[in-house]
C-alpha cells in the first residue's frame, strides 16, 4: 500500500485579516512578489503594503498575472521571481490570477499564501492548477506538490466584490458533492477520500439554506454571517474535499461539460465556470437518472438564476452547432472518472430533458 501524505492549508475569514499577514510570511523570508489580477490588486495594494512593509517585509512588485492561466504567464512570474531573489509569492484574485501565482511557485519551489478576492472557486485552496490555452480553452491540469501554506478571505473585500462571482461560486461548489458523489460509487475508499466523500454534503446544504441572503447581502457589500458561510463552503469545503478525495475522484460529467462549452466563444465572453458548471450538475444527474435530485435542485437554481437550460447559457439547441462540445466532453479527462462510459448521445439526450424540463 503506498503512503499517502494530507496536508491542508492554514486559512482566516473576516474582516481585516491581511493585518496578520506578516506573521504568517516572518518563517518564509523577507522578499515578496505578489501576482494578481489588475482590480484585486488595486483593492488590496493600499492593505498589503501597510501590514507588509510596517513588519519590514520587501516587496518586489505587484505584478499583473497576464490575464489567463497559462504555462507562458507562469514562466514570466518565475522569471521575475528568479531575478529579484523572490522568498515568496503572494497570489491575489480570482481563480485564474491564484491558479497562475500557484503554478509559478511550484515551479520555483516557494511558498504560495492566497488571498482570494471573490468567492468563486477553491482554487485559493488546492494544489492544482487549471492550464488554459492563451485562447482561454482548457489546455491541462497542473497537479502541484503541496496547497497553499495559508489563505487570508477578507469578507468586507470579498462582499465589494460583483455578486455574479459569488453566484457562479455557489454552482461550482455544488458540483462538489454530485461529482464526488458519482465518482466514488462502488470504490473500496481510502480513510482520506472517505472523509472528502462525508464532507462533501457541506458543499450543497449550507448553500441552499443561506445561499440566497448571501448572495442579497452581497448585492448590498454587507459582510454578513450568510455571507460568510457561503464564502467559506465555495472556497474552503471545496478546497479541503478536493484534496482529500484525491484527483481521482475530482470532477465528473459536469466539468467535462465545462471544457467542452469552452470552445464556444459565447460562453468564453459571457459566462463564468461556476455557472456553466452548476448547469453541467443538472446534465449529469439527468444522465444518471436520479430526477428525485433534480427536482430537489431545480427549485433553488430558479430562485438564485443558476442556469437551467442552454437559453439561460446562450447557446443554440441544435446538434450539428453542439457536435463539437459533445466530443470535447466526452473526451475531457473528468468525464472519464465517471462509474461508465459516457457518450456524446447520452450528453445530447440529458440536455433535450433539460429543455423539455424547462419547457
Amino acid at each position: 500500500m503506498k503512503s499517502f501524505t494530507v496536508q491542508l492549508p492554514n486559512y482566516i475569514i473576516g474582516k481585516n485579516v491581511l493585518q496578520g499577514i506578516g506573521k504568517v510570511l516572518q518563517h518564509y523570508g523577507n522578499r515578496v512578489l505578489i501576482v494578481g489580477g489588475k482590480q484585486a490588486l488595486g483593492k488590496t495594494k493600499d492593505e498589503l503594503e501597510k501590514y507588509l512593509l510596517k513588519d519590514n517585509f520587501h516587496i518586489i512588485e505587484f505584478m499583473w498575472y497576464g490575464g489567463e492561466c497559462t504555462y507562458k504567464n507562469m514562466e514570466a512570474i518565475c522569471q521575475k521571481a528568479v531575478a529579484e531573489n523572490a522568498d515568496m509569492i503572494i497570489g491575489v484574485g480570482g481563480g485564474k490570477a491564484l491558479d497562475t501565482a500557484k503554478g509559478a511557485s511550484e515551479k520555483l519551489g516557494i511558498p504560495v499564501i492566497t488571498v482570494p478576492t471573490i468567492g468563486a472557486t477553491c482554487a485559493a485552496v488546492t494544489s492544482l492548477s487549471i492550464v488554459y490555452s492563451e485562447h482561454g480553452d482548457f489546455d491541462s491540469l497542473f497537479q502541484l506538490s503541496t496547497p497553499p501554506i495559508h489563505i487570508f478571505m477578507d469578507s468586507n473585500v470579498i462582499a465589494n466584490a460583483p455578486v455574479k462571482y459569488l453566484w457562479a461560486g455557489i454552482g461550482d461548489t455544488i458540483a462538489k458533492y454530485y461529482e464526488v458523489d458519482i465518482t466514488t460509487r462502488g470504490k473500496r475508499l481510502s480513510h482520506s477520500a472517505r472523509m472528502g466523500k462525508e464532507l462533501s454534503i457541506m458543499c450543497v446544504d449550507p448553500l441552499i439554506e443561506y445561499g440566497k441572503k448571501a448572495l442579497e447581502d452581497c448585492k448590498r457589500g454587507e459582510a454578513s454571517f450568510e455571507l460568510e458561510q457561503v464564502i467559506l463552503n465555495n472556497i474552503i469545503s471545496t478546497g479541503i474535499v478536493a484534496m482529500l478525495v484525491g484527483q481521482e475522484n475530482n470532477g465528473a460529467v459536469a466539468h467535462g461539460l465545462f471544457y467542452g462549452f469552452t470552445l464556444l466563444e459565447e460562453i468564453e465572453k459571457n459566462h463564468l465556470h461556476g455557472e456553466v458548471v452548476a448547469y453541467g450538475v443538472l446534465v449529469l444527474l439527468m444522465i444518471d437518472n436520479q430526477m428525485q435530485v433534480v427536482d430537489k435542485l431545480y427549485p433553488f437554481y430558479k430562485s438564485v438564476n443558476l442556469p437551467t437550460c442552454l437559453k439561460d447559457l446562450d447557446v443554440i439547441n441544435d446538434r450539428n452547432y453542439l457536435e463539437p462540445v459533445l466530443k470535447k466532453a466526452v473526451e475531457a479527462p473528468d468525464t472519464a472518472k465517471m462509474p461508465y462510459s459516457v457518450t456524446e448521445e447520452m450528453f445530447f439526450e440529458a440536455i433535450q430533458k433539460l429543455e423539455i424540463l424547462g419547457r
